[in-house]
C-alpha cells in the first residue's frame, strides 16, 4: 500500500462521504475545497481541510505528487501519494431546446426540487408536466430526480403528474423499481418515437402541449398548471480547470474521465488520480458508496512501482519532446529542457518508443533488433506451393488474448502465421513494419483494440495512422497496399481472430510472394 496521504478535491456530499469513508478505513486524508464552510463529522476531525482553496498546479506522479493550492490570498504547498476528484457537477436547464422561457409556470427541475424542500403546498396546482429526453438524451441522475419528485407530488400533494419523454433511461441502480412505483402512484408516462409534441408557450407564461397518442392514434392536448423542464448534467468550471491542470483525458462533455472501458468506474488516464461521484461516470447517487469503495480498494492496490516494463530514454535524445506530447499517461516530465520518464507513472505502452525519431527510447521487447529477431527469416518455401508468410502484430490486451482463446477453441491458423505480441498497437513503429517485410513477410497485420477500448487511449489511432502513411508510400512505390492491414479486435473475439488471419492469408495468396524480401 502506498504510504502518504490522499488529497480529495471537491465540495459537497461527494467529497464528505469520500473523506469520511477513507478516514474510517485508516487512510490519511487531505481535503481541498472551494467551500468556506466545509465540515466533516466529528469522528473525521483528523483530516486536514483547506477551505476556500483551489488546485493551481500539480507535478510528479503516483506516490509523489507535489501540489499547490491557492485561496484567501495565500498559497499552500504539499505532497500527496494520490488524488481523488470528487467535485459536484453543474446543471443547465434545457429551456432553449424546447423553445421556452422561464416563468412562474415553466420552471427547471432544480427549481422544483427547491420548492419541494421548502414550504410550498402546491394547493394551486392540479397538473404538472415533466419534459425530459425529448430533444437530447436524458441523464439517469436527472431522471431519478424527476421520478422522485413526481412520486412525492402524487403521494403527498395529490398533484397529477405527466412525464413526456422519448427514451426512458432506467438502467441506473434502482431506477426500474422507482419507475414502477411512480406508475403505481398514478404518474402518466407519454412516450414519443415517431413524432414529437408541439409545445406552445402562451403570453401569460402557461404552456399547451399538442400531440398524437402513438397507441390510440388520437390527437390530444395538455394544459398543465406547471411545466418542469429537464436539465443537462455538465462539468463545473472548476472541474474543467482540474482536468487541464492534471493532464486528464475528458469525455465529450468535458468530465475528467474519458469514454473508455478501462476508465470505469473510477480511473483516469493517470495512475494515482481517481474520480468519484458526479466527476466520473456515476449514473445515480445511490452508486456513490460503490464509488467510495472502488476508490479505497484502488488506493490500497496502487503501487509506486510494479512489474510492468518501463520505458527509458537513453543517450542521444534530440529533445524534440515528441515523447512528452504523445504519452497518454503523462508519465514524462521535462527536466532542464530534457524529457525524463517517471517510472511509477509509466504503463509500458511503448507509444513514446515508436514515435522517437532518434530511436533512443528503450522498452523491453520493442527494440527494433529484438522484433526483427523474433520474426524468423526462415519462412515457408516460396515456390509452386506458395505458403504466405504473415506477421501479425497483436496488442497484448486484445488480439493476443483473442489468439489464445482461438487456439484453445481449436481454430486452425495459417501455416505461415507468426504472432508478435506488443504492449499496445501504438508501439508498432514504421521500422517494425519494414523489419517484417525485410524478413520475408508477404503480409503484415496490425491487430488493435476497438476505439474506446485502448488502454493507452490513442494507441489504436496511432497504429491506423502509421498504416495509412506506409500505405501511401507503398502506393507511390508501386507496391501492393493490400499487404498491410489494420483490424480491431477485442480479447474475447476468438472466432473473429481466426477469420481475420484466414481471410488475410487468402488475400495474400492471391497477391503472391512479396517483392520486398531478401
Amino acid at each position: 500500500m502506498l504510504s502518504g496521504k490522499t488529497l480529495i478535491l471537491g465540495s459537497g456530499p461527494y467529497a464528505r462521504d469520500m473523506a469520511a469513508s477513507l478516514l474510517d478505513r485508516g487512510d490519511k486524508v487531505m481535503i481541498a475545497t472551494e467551500d468556506d464552510t466545509f465540515d466533516l463529522p466529528s469522528e473525521a476531525e483528523q483530516a486536514e481541510i483547506f477551505t476556500g482553496t483551489k488546485l493551481t498546479s500539480c507535478r510528479g506522479s503516483v506516490g509523489d505528487f507535489a501540489f499547490t493550492l491557492s485561496g484567501n490570498g495565500e498559497k499552500i504547498y504539499g505532497t500527496a501519494a494520490s488524488l481523488v476528484i470528487a467535485e459536484e457537477a453543474g446543471r443547465k436547464a434545457n429551456f432553449s431546446h424546447y423553445g421556452l422561457s422561464r416563468s412562474d409556470r415553466i420552471i427547471s427541475l432544480s427549481d422544483l426540487v427547491k420548492l419541494l424542500a421548502g414550504e410550498e403546498t402546491f394547493s394551486h396546482v392540479r397538473k404538472i408536466v415533466f419534459l425530459t429526453g425529448l430533444k437530447i438524451e436524458s441523464n439517469p441522475i436527472v431522471l431519478e430526480e424527476i421520478m422522485e419528485a413526481s412520486l412525492r407530488l402524487q403521494s403527498d400533494f395529490k398533484v397529477q403528474t405527466y412525464v413526456l419523454t422519448k427514451n426512458l433511461k432506467v438502467a441506473g441502480n434502482g431506477l426500474e423499481a422507482l419507475y414502477r412505483r411512480t406508475r403505481e402512484a398514478g404518474t402518466v408516462y407519454i412516450k414519443f418515437t415517431d413524432t414529437m409534441p408541439e409545445i406552445r408557450q402562451e403570453e401569460d407564461g402557461s404552456l399547451i402541449l399538442l400531440f398524437t397518442d402513438e397507441i390510440m392514434r388520437e390527437k390530444l392536448s395538455l394544459r398543465p398548471d406547471m411545466t418542469v423542464v429537464d436539465e443537462r448534467v455538465l462539468p463545473s468550471e472548476y472541474m474543467g480547470e482540474l482536468a487541464e491542470i492534471l493532464g486528464l483525458d475528458t469525455d465529450e462533455k468535458g468530465f475528467p474521465q474519458s469514454d473508455n472501458v478501462h476508465r470505469i468506474p473510477v480511473f483516469t488516464n493517470r495512475k494515482g488520480i481517481l474520480v468519484a461521484g458526479e466527476s466520473g461516470n456515476m449514473l445515480s447517487p445511490v452508486n456513490l458508496p460503490a464509488d467510495v469503495g472502488n476508490v479505497a480498494l484502488r488506493l490500497r492496490a496502487e503501487k509506486a512501482d510494479d512489474s510492468l516494463d518501463k520505458a527509458d530514454i537513453g543517450p542521444g535524445c534530440a529533445r524534440c519532446l515528441s515523447c512528452y506530447r504523445v504519452c497518454p499517461y503523462r508519465a514524462i516530465r521535462i527536466i532542464r529542457n530534457k524529457p525524463e520518464i517517471m517510472p511509477p507513472a509509466c504503463e509500458g505502452c511503448g507509444l513514446c518508443a515508436a514515435i522517437c525519431p532518434a530511436c533512443v527510447i528503450m522498452l523491453a521487447g520493442l527494440a527494433h533488433k529484438e522484433v526483427s529477431e523474433e520474426i524468423p527469416a526462415s519462412v515457408p518455401q516460396k515456390g509452386e506451393n506458395f505458403i504466405p508468410h504473415i506477421v501479425a502484430f497483436c496488442c497484448s490486451r486484445s488480439a493476443a488474448r483473442a489468439e489464445e482463446l482461438a487456439a484453445e477453441a481449436g481454430y486452425t491458423f495459417p501455416r505461415g502465421l507468426k504472432i508478435v505480441e506488443v504492449p499496445c498497437a501504438g508501439s508498432i513503429s514504421h521500422d517494425h513494419i519494414f523489419s517484417a517485410f525485410r524478413n520475408n513477410a508477404d503480409g503484415v497485420l496490425m491487430l488493435t483494440c476497438h476505439e474506446g477500448n485502448c488502454h493507452s487511449e490513442y494507441g489504436n489511432i496511432y497504429a491506423k495512422n502509421r498504416a495509412e502513411q506506409i500505405g501511401d508510400f507503398f502506393s507511390e512505390a508501386g507496391f501492393e497496399t493490400e499487404r498491410l492491414l489494420v483490424k480491431t479486435l477485442a480479447s474475447n473475439m476468438a472466432k473473429e481472430f481466426a477469420d481475420t488471419v484466414s481471410c488475410f492469408e487468402k488475400q495474400i495468396s492471391e497477391l503472391g510472394p512479396s517483392r520486398l524480401g531478401k
